[in-house]
């Protein structure tokens, strides 16, 4: 064969590989997957630093428990200002992800991107019963998203476009991935979200690259601790298998509990809404009565903020039975009534604390062959429950403890408190399954709003 003839043998098949669907995604994945893990690592490492440090931590550090119990008035006050100034509808964020996922065409308004942001940094920066993690999983979905719609605009950058859902739930999935230190849980979380009964199946290589860059980029720029930093090594025990069907059961109905409450809330709040911070300024006193209530309890003010460290002193076995009761029930109230009155954040981890406080009570009572074992499953039985997932809740506290032997008795849990939630979510705009699931190969492209901060 002539020279020639070899040259058009090679280059026709680099055009067959180079046109094939598996190394169009590798080259999306390498050139638009991982860099939003990077912008978006380095997005959730300021955003944390901002939140976590420069104000929760200097508040606690300058300020008397009796002045820290005042300041989730003053952060509903300052959300609500914010909204209303700025004209925000709405105070969802990781919902707000998974109904732009169901509704591409829809998408993100980005122009709310920064008065949703700030709301969120008033809301758990003074301390409210918010988590990190809903807001993170917005942020990054709003990075992605956007970024993926720039880059659809120029037909000369073909190899970067994509479809902006998917690219969307990857930034997500880095977004958890990043705040939690948890890659595996962030991807899993970012295709679990969309639905009770399946998964976002086409986003997962995606979520899976852009979590573990997210991931390396967050820990060198602030820190890698992990969530949960305890010192048991965990080995399968028949009867505390047993038991944890016992702790799913009772994470599903307190599940049933926590989003009545939370409707409850926002009934309260639909119903008061036409008085200018009203019903900001009513969850505001709550809030800081039941701080107060527990700082007389406790001797701390135990539901204020997210509650991480709270879930540490559970874990260690910190608080009595009665203790870990009255944590249980006001950290529920606590969280539902900062969201259902118009609080601006995440419901992970205060779920997280809300379920370690009720697997703490069956450490006390049912002994299981490790101390703090069933206040790891109350975690993921609760935050399972209330997510209707089966999966991320799991593998979190086994990731986010680095006991990979706890995802079995975590699944087992996790599944019955997600049989006995029965499809309850606190996510309104999660679906029970995909609907083209018998024609699952997505279009190259389809026509998507563009929202533009400019």
């Amino acid at each position: 064969m002539t020279a020639a003839g070899n040259h058009s043998v090679l280059k026709k098949f680099f055009a067959q590989k180079m046109s094939h669907p598996n190394f169009k995604i590798a080259l999306h994945l390498i050139l638009v997957s991982a860099p939003i893990g990077f912008l978006v690592g380095a997005a959730i490492a300021g955003y944390d630093y901002v939140v976590n440090t420069f104000l929760w931590e200097n508040f606690t550090l300058n300020f008397a428990p009796e002045w820290l119990c005042v300041l989730p008035l003053v952060g509903m006050l300052l959300t609500g200002i914010i909204l209303k100034i700025f004209g925000v509808p709405s105070s969802a964020m990781a919902d707000e992800i998974v109904q732009a996922y169901h509704n591409p065409e829809q998408g993100l308004n980005y122009k709310r991107v920064l008065p949703k942001l700030s709301a969120s940094v008033a809301t758990m920066g003074f301390g409210c019963s918010a988590g990190m993690e809903g807001a993170c999983k917005w942020l990054g979905g709003a990075i992605s998203a956007f970024s993926q719609s720039i880059l659809n605009r120029f037909p000369i950058l073909k190899p970067w476009h994509g479809r902006v859902e998917i690219t969307m739930l990857a930034g997500a999935a880095a977004g958890i991935s990043a705040i939690f230190r948890a890659p595996l849980t962030g991807a899993i979380m970012g295709i679990e979200s969309p639905y009770k009964k399946d998964l976002a199946h086409e986003a997962l290589l995606h979520g899976l690259v852009a979590s573990a860059i997210s991931y390396v980029t967050f820990v060198f720029l602030r820190n890698a601790t992990p969530y949960f930093p305890i010192k048991f090594s965990y080995t399968i025990n028949l009867r505390d298998l047993i038991y944890c069907v016992f702790v799913g059961i009772l994470a599903g109905l307190f599940s049933h509990l926590f989003l009545w409450v939370l409707s409850l809330c926002k009934k309260m709040s639909a119903a008061t809404k036409h008085i200018f911070l009203l019903h900001h300024a009513i969850g505001g006193i709550l809030l800081s009565l039941i701080a107060y209530g527990m700082l007389g309890f406790l001797g701390e003010a135990t539901t204020l903020h997210s509650g991480l460290a709270v879930s540490n002193i559970l874990l260690a076995g910190g608080y009595s039975a009665q203790m870990c009761i009255a944590l249980l029930f006001m950290k529920l109230f606590a969280t539902a009534i900062t969201f259902g009155m118009g609080g601006v954040g995440g419901f992970f981890v205060p779920s997280a604390t809300i379920g370690a406080a009720l697997g703490a009570v069956c450490d006390i009572y049912f002994h299981p062959s490790q101390p703090g074992l069933f206040t790891l499953i109350g975690i993921a039985a609760f935050t399972g429950a209330s997510y209707n997932s089966l999966l991320f809740s799991a593998v979190f506290i086994a990731e986010a403890s680095g006991n990979p032997a706890l995802v079995v008795p975590g699944l087992i849990a996790s599944s019955i408190a997600y049989l006995v939630s029965a499809g309850v979510s606190n996510s309104p705009s999660q679906r029970w399954r995909r609907t083209d699931v018998f024609n699952v190969t997505p279009p190259e492209n389809i026509p998507l709003k563009v929202n533009s901060i400019v």
